[in-house]
C-alpha cells in the first residue's frame, strides 16, 4: 500500500452522527478498503447494512485482510444466513438446529454479488463470526456496538456507540466515538482498552458471556453457496508477486517436480535455499484445485520468524505458528485447520512448526488421520535423522522437499539412509565455489595453527595414553574411554595459547572493520576482557539473547556502532550476520555440517562488503611431534585437516592456506587424501 492507502490520510471527526454522515460512503467504505484487519462488537447485522457495505468488505480482502465479528445470536431470521460461520461448534443442539433449518434460504436473502462475497470470504477464512450469549450475572442479548480497524502500516483506529448494523439503525439518529491511535496518547489508550476488550470476548476469557462457535458442517454449506467462477477479489493464497529465481534456483524447482514433487535440495549455506523451496511451492499450490496443506518445520524457533518474512514476499501473509512457544493453542489450531481441508472449506494453509513439534504424537495423530493433500519442507533437514526425529517423516506427506547444505549426516548412517529414502534423493546440488562471488562473498582463508602450552601438552598425552590403553583392553569400558576422550577434548577447547593468537590476530588486523570472533562458553568471557583491553567495542552475540536484542545488535554491528560481535552458537542455529568482513573462528568442530555452515552464513552479501576474511584456529599438541606424537595424533588430525582443505579450497588465497595446512602434514607424516 502507498501512503495514501492509509488511515491517517482521512479525516475522521471525533464524534460522528447519522445527521450528517453517509456511514457507509464517508465511514465504512474509506477504513475498510485501506484495512487489512477489522475487529466488529455489534447486536445486530442486517443484509441491508452487508450490501451497503459488500464493496468496502471486497477491498478488505483484496488488501488480503482479515475481518473478525462478534454478535448477538437474536437476529432477524434472514440476516442468520449471511453471517453464519466460526469454528468447531458444541453447542446446545436448539441452535444448531435453528442455524441448519434457515442456512437454505441464504441464496434467495442476500442479492448476488454479497452472498457471493461473503461466501468467498468465509471460504477464504477471511472472514470469521462467533456468536456472543451473556450468563451468569448477565441476562439478555450482547448489545455491544464497538469495531477496531488496523491499516498495513500498523495504525489502529476504534468506534465506539449507540449504532446497531442494521437497516433500521440507518434511519435512527445514531452516533459513535472515534479514537485514532496515531494522532495521541488518549486516542493510542483508547483503542487498547477497545481492542484489549474484544480479544478477551472473542477468546472467551470475558467472564459472564460465552463465545459459540458455528458447525463445520454450517460453515461448509454457506461457502458451497459462492460462484467458484467468480472470485470477488484475487487469491490470497496464489497472488501474482511478480517474484522470479535464480537460474540455478529455478533448474532446483525444476528438478524437484521432475521427480515427483520429492527430493532433497542440497544448497551451499547463504544461496537461498528457503527462497527456492517458497518458489517451487509457490508454483506447485498455483496447479491445485483444492486446497492443501503446507507444512514447514524448522529446527530452531526464531528461524520459523526469519521463514516468514521470506514467506510473505510471495503474498502468504498469515501463515499459522503452531508451536508450543508461540502458540499455547496450536493443537486446537491444527485440528481446526485440518477439519477445515477435509471439508474443503477455506484454502490453501500454511504451518509453521518446529522438528520437535512435527515429531510429537498429537501432530503426528492428527496429521495422520486427516484427509488432505498435504507438501512437507523440511528444513535443515539433517536434523530429522535421529532415531526420534525420524518418525516426523509420515508417508501422508504425499509431496515433500528437504533442505540443507549438508543433508548427510555426521557418524549416522542409518539416519541419513532415512533421510535419503524418504525424500527419494537429492534431486539438486549447487556449491560454494559455484555460488562465489556472484551470488555469496569472496574471502581470503587463514588457518591459524595454535600449539599446547607444556603442562596442557603433558596432560595431553597422559590422556592419549590412558585412552590407548583402555580402548585396547579386551573388556573396554565404553564409559570410560568417552570420558577420557571428553577430557581431553576439553583441553583443546580450552587450550591457553588461543587467546595469544587472538592477540596477535587482533594485532594484524587493526581496525576492526565488522569483525566476528566466534567462541565457546568456556572462551567467552576472557574474549570479551581482551576486546576490552585493546579498546574494541564488543558485545556477546549468543543463544540468550530473544529475537528482538539479536536484531538490535546486528542493526548497531551493521552501522559500525559496534567494532565486534563476540558469538557463541548463534551460527550453528541459523544466526545470519551478513554485515561481517572479518572473522576469527576460535571455536570449531570436525562435523563438517557444523563448519560448514558457519563459513556461509559469514559469507552472505552485504552493501558495501567486497570480500571477508577469515582466521581460523586449529590446536595441535606440538609442531615438533615425537614419533610416538605423530603416530598417536596422526587419525585425529587427518579428521580436522579435512575441514580446512574445505575451507581453503574455494579462498582466494588457495595456495598460501593449503601452505600453512601442509607444515602439519609434514610434521606429522599426513598424506592428503583424494576428494
Amino acid at each position: 500500500m502507498s501512503n495514501d492507502d492509509l488511515f491517517t490520510t482521512l479525516n475522521i471527526p471525533r464524534v460522528i452522527d447519522t445527521s450528517d454522515t453517509d456511514f457507509a460512503d464517508e465511514f465504512y467504505n474509506p477504513l475498510l478498503t485501506r484495512s487489512v484487519e477489522y475487529k466488529r462488537g455489534v447486536g445486530y447485522f442486517t443484509t441491508n447494512w452487508l450490501r451497503s457495505a459488500s464493496r468496502g468488505i471486497a477491498e478488505l480482502a483484496e488488501n488480503r485482510g482479515t475481518a473478525k465479528w462478534i454478535m448477538s445470536p437474536i437476529l432477524e431470521e434472514k440476516d442468520w444466513e449471511a453471517l453464519k460461520t466460526g469454528q468447531e461448534a458444541k453447542h446446545d443442539e436448539v441452535l444448531q438446529e435453528q442455524l441448519a433449518e434457515t442456512v437454505s434460504d441464504l441464496q434467495y436473502d442476500l442479492e448476488y454479488q454479497t452472498r457471493n462475497a461473503i461466501a468467498w470470504m468465509i471460504a477464504d477464512g477471511l472472514l470469521e463470526i462467533r456468536f456472543a450469549i451473556p450468563k451468569g450475572d448477565l441476562h439478555g442479548d450482547f448489545h455491544d456496538k464497538f469495531g477496531i480497524f488496523r491499516d498495513s502500516d500498523g495504525n489502529r483506529l476504534a468506534f465506539h456507540g449507540s449504532k446497531n448494523d442494521s437497516a433500521h439503525s440507518f434511519e435512527n439518529y445514531e452516533a459513535y466515538t472515534v479514537d485514532c491511535d496515531w494522532l495521541s496518547d488518549r486516542d493510542a489508550e483508547g483503542v487498547a482498552i477497545q481492542e484489549k476488550r474484544f480479544d478477551e470476548i472473542w477468546s472467551g476469557a470475558k467472564e459472564n458471556v460465552e463465545v459459540v462457535p458455528l458447525p463445520d458442517g454450517i460453515k461448509r454449506d454457506i461457502a458451497n453457496l459462492r460462484d467458484r467462477d467468480s472470485r470477488p477479489y484475487t487469491d490470497p493464497e496464489q497472488p501474482d508477486n511478480g517474484i522470479s529465481l535464480r537460474p540455478y534456483q529455478r533448474q532446483a524447482a525444476d528438478n524437484w517436480f521432475a521427480n515427483q514433487k520429492r527430493g532433497l535440495l542440497r544448497m551451499a549455506t547463504g544461496t537461498g535455499k528457503t527462497f527456492t523451496a517458497l518458489g517451487a511451492m509457490d508454483e506447485f499450490l498455483e496447479t491445485r484445485s483444492d486446497p492443501t496443506l503446507v507444512v514447514i518445520a524448522v529446527p530452531y524457533t526464531h528461524l520459523a520468524d526469519q521463514w516468514r518474512e521470506e514467506i510473505a514476499k510471495f503474498g502468504y501473509n498469515n501463515p499459522k505458528f503452531l508451536y508450543g512457544s508461540a502458540n499455547a493453542e496450536w493443537k486446537e489450531d491444527l485440528s481446526r485447520i485440518l477439519s477445515d481441508l477435509t471439508l474443503g472449506v477455506g484454502s490453501n494453509q500454511l504451518i509453521l512448526t518446529t522438528h520437535t513439534t512435527l515429531a510429537n504424537d498429537y501432530f503426528r495423530d492428527q496429521i495422520e488421520r486427516s484427509d488432505c493433500d498435504a507438501l512437507l519442507i523440511a528444513d535443515e533437514v539433517h536434523g530429522l535423522g535421529s532415531e526420534h526425529q525420524r518418525k516426523a517423516l509420515l508417508e501422508e506427506y504425499e509431496y515433500r522437499i528437504g533442505l540443507s547444505a549438508t543433508p548427510e549426516r555426521h557418524y549416522d548412517e542409518e539416519g541419513s539412509e532415512h533421510i535419503l529414502d524418504y525424500f527419494e534423493g537429492i534431486v539438486f546440488e549447487y556449491t560454494l565455489g559455484e555460488a562465489i562471488p556472484e551470488f555469496l562473498t569472496p574471502y581470503d582463508y587463514y588457518p591459524t595453527i595454535v600449539e599446547l602450552t607444556e603442562e596442557e601438552l603433558e596432560d595431553y598425552n597422559s590422556l592419549s595414553k590412558r585412552l590407548a590403553t583402555a580402548a585396547a583392553s579386551d573388556d573396554a569400558d565404553e564409559e570410560l574411554i568417552n570420558r577420557l576422550a571428553m577430557k581431553r577434548a576439553n583441553i583443546v577447547k580450552s587450550a591457553e595459547n588461543k587467546y595469544t593468537c587472538l592477540q596477535s590476530v587482533l594485532n594484524t588486523i587493526g581496525e576492526p572493520d565488522h569483525l566476528l570472533v566466534y567462541t565457546n562458553s568456556q572462551q567467552i568471557d576472557h574474549v570479551q576482557d581482551i576486546l576490552n583491553e585493546m579498546g574494541i567495542r564488543q558485545h556477546k552475540f549468543t543463544y540468550r539473547e530473544d529475537n528482538d536484542e539479536r536484531q538490535r545488535l546486528l542493526n548497531n554491528f551493521g552501522e559500525g556502532e559496534i567494532d565486534a560481535l563476540v558469538a557463541m552458537r548463534c551460527l550453528d542455529e541459523g544466526v545470519d550476520v551478513p554485515s561481517t568482513k572479518q572473522a576469527i573462528l576460535m571455536s570449531n568442530t570436525g562435523n563438517p555440517m557444523q563448519f560448514i555452515q558457519r563459513r556461509g552464513r559469514v559469507l552472505r552479501q552485504y552493501p558495501g562488503k567486497e570480500k571477508a576474511i577469515i582466521y581460523d584456529f586449529i590446536v595441535v599438541p606440538t609442531m615438533n611431534p615425537t614419533k610416538d606424537v605423530a603416530e598417536s595424533e596422526r587419525g585425529i588430525l587427518r579428521k580436522e585437516l579435512r575441514r580446512f582443505e574445505e575451507f581453503a579450497e574455494n579462498a582466494r588465497n588457495e595456495h598460501g592456506a593449503r601452505n600453512k595446512i601442509e607444515g602439519i602434514r609434514m610434521e606429522y607424516s599426513i598424506v592428503e587424501e583424494d576428494n
